[in-house]
């Protein structure tokens, strides 16, 4: 869809009014039920071409308005997820039938002596993303919500720039050039995300894949090492960076594949946590989280947690609301508007009936 075919009347009127269902979330008064499309390939090869992918996201857009869905739609300037270590000097590969994709550089105490941090106008890549979101902006004259790109916690871009076997057997031993480096590379972070905020008319925050109405603020960081390293690991090498981007940018959301359980004690005491976000149904991840362990640590606590389900995980999804967890459910998209309408109602009937005691 073209930015001169798209309703941008229809997309505001319905921006405001899930803004407005979304006021009685931290009350516990509203759960939001997420039914959403970027369009096809915006993940995928679509990705090289910001015209092929504006339009693609458009319409996603326009489908995501015609259904039973509680997430504003954005669009999301989407260059892979190797940005930030292109700038750091890896190989950038474009996929002719797939996401693209980098190569590390650093396999060796050497390698990691000579990072230093880069410039954003010497990265073609992150220049690339900001001319895009600029060009999104101007197609649609800042009637469209704009996330950020999809940002890589320090350590997982880490795992990008170093073998990560190397970095996970051999880098600890030098701790403090470790330290240099991710404290460049989670400078680096901050500035270029303040600089493409300020390219957007209407920002959306968190943003990426996680809801982002009015209310919610920060952005949102993958953090896929959370499911690879111990406590221990993370807490001297991935917390102190995540969390120092939550202070400079209004808070984080955190988000991991996999199963993370042993760090959710961890993230759940970060400061300025917006929110969390995991899968519980194989339809997403083929490894998801234990919706029981995601229950007893999260229960009562009143942290957002969005999890990525399955309708055929109904028995979990019910489980989740009745733990008192502050859920957000991010339903696995249908093409069929029946369905989803189902999928939508079967949700908001759970949380009813445990509102109402039944």
């Amino acid at each position: 869809m073209r930015p001169d075919e798209f309703n941008y009347d229809r997309y505001l009127r319905a921006c405001e009014d899930m803004d407005a269902r979304a006021e009685g979330f931290h009350r516990g008064e509203f759960l939001p039920v997420m039914q959403w499309s970027l369009g096809p390939n915006t993940y995928s090869f679509d990705c090289r071409d910001p015209k092929r992918m504006l339009e693609n996201q458009l319409d996603g857009i326009t489908q995501t308005l015609a259904a039973s869905n509680d997430q504003p739609p954005h669009l999301e300037p989407w260059h892979g997820i190797g940005v930030f270590a292109e700038a750091y000097g890896c190989p950038f590969e474009w996929g002719e039938t797939d996401a693209p994709w980098t190569r590390t550089v650093v396999n060796d105490i050497e390698g990691l002596k000579r990072l230093e941090p880069p410039q954003i106008e010497q990265s073609a890549l992150l220049r690339r993303v900001l001319e895009t979101t600029e060009y999104f902006n101007e197609q649609t004259k800042g009637r469209v919500r704009i996330a950020p790109t999809d940002t890589q916690s320090p350590l997982s871009t880490m795992s990008l720039i170093c073998d990560v076997t190397w970095m996970l057997t051999e880098a600890a031993d030098y701790p403090e050039e470790l330290h240099r480096v991710l404290d460049g590379l989670t400078g680096l972070i901050i500035a270029f995300s303040r600089r493409q905020r300020a390219l957007c008319t209407l920002p959306a925050s968190p943003g990426h894949t996680m809801w982002s109405p009015s209310l919610m603020h920060g952005i949102s960081l993958s953090a896929d090492m959370l499911a690879l390293v111990g406590r221990d690991f993370y807490e001297e090498f991935g917390r102190p960076y995540d969390e120092r981007i939550a202070r400079e940018l209004g808070g984080v959301g955190m988000h991991s594949c996999g199963r993370w359980h042993h760090n959710f004690e961890m993230v759940k005491s970060y400061e300025n946590l917006s929110m969390i976000d995991l899968a519980i149904s194989t339809a997403w991840d083929p490894g998801p989280a234990i919706p029981e362990k995601v229950a007893e640590a999260f229960g009562g606590t009143g942290i957002p947690v969005q999890a990525r389900c399955d309708i055929a995980d109904l028995a979990a999804i019910d489980m989740l609301i009745r733990a008192d967890c502050r859920m957000i459910f991010s339903v696995f998209w249908d093409d069929s508007p029946a369905v989803r309408n189902r999928n939508y109602d079967l949700i908001k009937e759970r949380f009813a009936a445990w509102k109402s005691g039944r």
